[in-house]
């Protein structure tokens, strides 16, 4: 898998990092795709970037200062042990990435736009006094399913 990104003219409106002391933190850890999973989430496109938008109200409520997102990166769904694809599960918590800084995209609305409706989500969350937090797992890829090894020599 490669790819090269050409242009990027995503505009930020002037966002920029949240300076919340760590002292202070509220920390809510959630999962794109399960937080909004529930039809009681009353959102229009559930498990999405666009989902979690319409949440903010809801967690600026609970007086939260950070989401930590589990891994919002492109994933393989598919990278699961045998004995659970026999059972028909995939891989759903995001683990086992397969492009680091790309967004996942089974997270977007229209997934060619995943890069802006992740920057969207950002931005918003950091109007609402948010700050966001990634986890990033360098460990759990999915290079073995794509590559017979991370640095292989010629």
């Amino acid at each position: 898998m490669r790819c090269l990104v050409v242009s990027d003219n995503y505009d930020w409106e002037g966002d920029t990092p949240l300076h919340t002391p760590i002292q202070d933190a509220v920390i809510y850890e959630l999962n794109v795709g399960s937080f909004t999973r529930h039809p009681s989430s009353n959102v229009a496109q559930p498990r999405t970037f666009s989902a979690l938008r319409e949440k903010i109200p809801y967690l600026r409520d609970l007086g939260i200062t950070h989401v930590e997102l589990l891994p919002v990166m492109a994933f393989d769904p598919q990278d699961v042990p045998s004995t659970s694809a026999a059972l028909g599960l995939k891989n759903y918590w995001g683990y086992s990435t397969h492009s680091f800084f790309a967004p996942h995209p089974g997270y977007s609305v229209e997934p060619s736009r995943a890069r802006d409706e992740f920057r969207d989500l950002v931005k918003d969350l950091h109007r609402a006094g948010i700050g966001v937090i990634l986890d990033v797992v360098f460990n759990h890829t999915a290079e073995s399913r794509w590559c017979t090894t991370a640095s292989s020599t010629p």
